[in-house]
């Protein structure tokens, strides 16, 4: 999820609700059957939307999606959202996997988890920023 998150980074999250409406956008934490582990993604298709990735640009039913979390990508493919599920991508699109690659592209809503609804920088140690990182 870099830039937006970075590994290691410590996020706080609350358990959705049965019938919580996830909207467009919302960072989520997932407990991805097909990779078998918790992964943290940002949903970008909601159930019955047809999800165009062109390059950088994504089309959610043909209108353009404003995105500026996102990296440049050059990914193309089309994918239509099926009911209970959802398109969930990572920021760093040319270096994320995501549902782009998944061989089960959607996520069941039983599958989330978690919704991201703050984020704490990286502790430091010793006081000195953690590698890559500056305050």
């Amino acid at each position: 999820m870099v830039p937006g998150l970075r590994h290691g980074q410590l996020v706080l999250t609350i358990a959705p609700r049965r019938k919580h409406s996830f909207r467009r956008g919302a960072i989520v934490a997932v407990d991805s059957r097909e990779i078998g582990q918790r992964i943290v993604k940002r949903i970008i298709g909601l159930p019955g939307e047809r999800v165009r990735l062109d390059g950088s640009h994504v089309w959610v039913n043909n209108h353009l999606l404003d995105e500026p979390y996102a990296s440049a990508a050059t990914h193309r493919a089309t994918f239509s959202v099926p009911a209970g599920h959802y398109l969930l991508l990572g920021d760093n699109r040319d270096a994320s996997t995501d549902s782009r690659s998944w061989r089960q592209p959607y996520v069941s809503r039983s599958e989330i988890t978690g919704i991201l609804i703050s984020s704490r920088p990286r502790q430091r140690r010793n006081g000195a920023d953690p590698p890559g990182e500056s305050p």
